[in-house]
């Protein structure tokens, strides 16, 4: 009875840490915004969700205006209110034409999701994308891509200097002369000059 007790407490033990440890609720939702240039406010345009774990992506509800402006100098925001230390409640986004939002030409609306490095969404943009190379999740016409964020390359530091056997750094070969690489041009060119001059007598 007494080991059963001890089982019990360890796993309950190792069952809080793997919950301590896990850095992020595994699913995010987020609620994309769109925001005409006119307009004073902006109204939802779709609300998402995305497993961290796996990085799939799921669109809740996709609702894009009923009346879309066909002027081509008419544009709109699309992005989402994020918070950083400063602002509780700042936008972000971008600049996007009408016929983005709403599939045309045989093309969908493509919405991809930048995380950082919390995993939160930082930036939104949204673009056209061809139907045939994409999978519509849902049956709705909005297709969603996640962006993680993806370490630049890294300098590499404290490289130990290579040195010859008597200690010595190795020098710099100095670059070879034109004439040193193509003597044998040169050489060429002499022997058939010397050689088609001779005539017969």
């Amino acid at each position: 009875m007494r080991s059963i007790t001890i089982i019990i407490s360890i796993l309950s033990t190792i069952s809080s840490y793997a919950q301590a440890t896990t850095p992020y609720p595994p699913q995010r939702i987020a609620d994309i915004l769109y925001w005409p240039i006119t307009s004073t406010e902006p109204s939802i345009l779709a609300r998402v969700s995305y497993d961290l774990n796996s990085l799939d992506s799921n669109v809740i509800s996709y609702s894009p205006p009923n009346t879309v402006q066909t002027d081509s100098s008419n544009l709109v925001r699309v992005g989402l209110y994020t918070s950083n230390g400063i602002d509780p409640k700042q936008w972000t986004g971008t600049l996007t034409s009408w016929s983005a939002i709403r599939a045309s030409d045989g093309k969908r609306p493509m919405l991809q999701l930048y995380l950082d490095s919390s995993n939160e969404v930082y930036h939104v943009a949204l673009t056209l994308s061809p139907l045939e190379s994409t999978t519509v999740s849902n049956s709705t016409s909005l297709v969603m891509k996640l962006k993680p964020l993806e370490a630049g390359p890294r300098p590499q530091l404290n490289r130990p200097i290579v040195v010859s056997p008597d200690g010595r750094t190795p020098e710099d070969v100095a670059d070879k002369t034109f004439f040193q690489k193509y003597w044998w041009v040169f050489l060429i060119i002499t022997f058939l000059a010397m050689s088609g001059s001779g005539e017969e007598q």
